[in-house]
């Protein structure tokens, strides 16, 4: 779809000096005048509507359907955190995290668990990342992670052979990406005091 970059109202042929005061007019520029306002009042709703359906808003959340921003400067900008999950026995062993709650996740483990992910774009023109935070509850807590719709794991040779949390004031940080749908990446920051 092409953008449009003009207004297509012709308000400019409205002869907005008709009707002329104490003559017999035309009744044709009538009709002319009266077709160009109609004509005029649709594209202006056509307009406002692809504006309402199509542009960014500052009032509300905004879905750019992987359409790019570019030549953009961000400036104080946030990424979304997804609070405090707590991971016990009760609730799975095996834990899904959604690309789509966050790109920085937290989770208290008072189990071992298994990370899975989901909804993790294979845009190969854009990469997707995730940042995961995990703590303990005072006992020794395993992570391990299973791969997504086929995708393998990479990790660079200092990812930990064993990744384990314990303390509540201990924070490990994980880095996620993914780019294809071959692979996802990741890569251990390290253990964080609070």
């Amino acid at each position: 779809m092409t953008r449009k970059t003009a207004s297509e109202i012709n308000f400019l042929s409205i002869n907005e000096n008709f009707p002329v005061a104490g003559e017999d007019n035309d009744t044709q520029v009538f009709r002319d005048n009266f077709d160009t306002i109609k004509t005029s009042l649709r594209l202006a709703s056509e307009e406002l509507t692809d504006i309402y359906q199509n542009s960014a808003r500052t009032d509300e959340e905004n879905d750019f359907a992987n359409n790019p921003v570019r030549n953009a400067v961000f400036n104080s900008c946030k990424e979304k955190v997804n609070g405090i999950n707590v991971i016990d026995a009760a609730v799975t062993d095996t834990i899904t995290v959604d690309y789509e709650n966050g790109n920085y996740q937290i989770f208290k483990l008072e189990s071992n668990a298994a990370f899975t992910f989901q909804n993790l774009p294979t845009n190969t023109t854009a990469v997707a990342k995730l940042t995961l935070e995990f703590f303990g509850d005072g006992s020794t807590r395993t992570i391990t992670f299973i791969g997504s719709d086929g995708a393998q794991f990479r990790k660079p040779s200092t990812f930990p052979a064993s990744l384990t949390v314990n303390s509540l004031t201990e924070r490990t940080i994980i880095e996620v990406w993914r780019h294809s749908s071959n692979y996802i990446f990741l890569n251990y920051l390290g253990n964080f005091v609070e």
